[in-house]
């Protein structure tokens, strides 16, 4: 099935309130305060949709001056899964499709956006964008499966971890 990338997001329930969220925990690649790797991305939920904010730094460099397209990659799964939170549903990337469109420079404040574009069961389309100024990074659209919470808890999550979705 092929979801259109300009439609309206799908709404996102009421299950956790407007503004920042908490880190998925602290250890965490993409927002966790306690990973010396982590860019430390800061959600927020913007109605159907989820914000996040960060600045790369040399820890994140590809060639010099700008980040690595991995960490690009990671910043746009992470802002993608960031939509699990206020579901309050465990789900898994399992495609994650990026396209490159400008380089991502390190030491500017950049904004990574996603929304949840469709759903099919179990399966979960969300479309992110990560830009700088007016100026479009990268986008990407992901499928995430949800599983059950005992899938986290079977790889070494303790109950109450992984509270952002409802683990």
């Amino acid at each position: 099935m092929e979801h259109d990338r300009e439609s309206a997001p799908l709404p996102l329930g009421e299950l956790f309130a407007q503004g920042p969220f908490p880190p998925h925990h602290p250890g965490c690649f993409g927002c966790g305060p306690s990973n010396p790797s982590s860019p430390r991305i800061v959600f927020e939920r913007r109605g159907d949709t989820v914000r996040g904010a960060f600045t790369m730094d040399e820890r994140h460099q590809g060639a010099p001056g700008v980040a690595h397209g991995g960490i690009v990659a990671a910043a746009l799964d992470e802002a993608s899964g960031a939509i699990l939170m206020p579901l309050r549903r465990p789900a898994v990337t399992v495609n994650l499709d990026v396209n490159f469109k400008a380089p991502a420079r390190l030491g500017r404040e950049l904004i990574v956006t996603s929304q949840l574009s469709a759903r099919e069961g179990r399966k979960l389309f969300i479309d992110a964008v990560l830009t700088d100024g007016d100026t479009v990074i990268a986008t990407s659209r992901a499928i995430f499966v949800e599983v059950p919470q005992q899938h986290f808890v079977a790889l070494g999550a303790t109950p109450g971890e992984l509270f952002s979705i409802g683990i």
